[in-house]
């Protein structure tokens, strides 16, 4: 339930287009949670709240404005957005 494994979760997405995919048609926290979890990497709903909400309190709001899903908004959140 860790941030590294949040980060690595993220990096694997970004690498793979079937499971960015996957990320992206997520609907909410669970369903994050619960495909970190299926690909090996465990964190709470907690963790990726915390993480999530301390990236994007940063974004400029053109940046924010372009995001559509969770899927997005997590990629986004560590940098690994092909969203400008």
């Amino acid at each position: 339930m860790s941030l590294p494994a949040l980060q690595a979760f993220v990096s694997s997405a970004a690498a793979d287009e079937q499971l960015r995919q996957k990320l992206h048609a997520a609907t909410g926290l669970d369903d994050v949670v619960d495909l970190a979890s299926s690909h090996g990497h465990d964190f709470s709903k907690a963790t990726l709240l915390r993480a999530h909400a301390e990236a994007i309190s940063k974004a400029p709001d053109h940046k924010l404005e372009a995001i559509n899903s969770w899927g997005d908004a997590l990629m986004h959140a560590f940098g690994a957005s092909d969203k400008d």
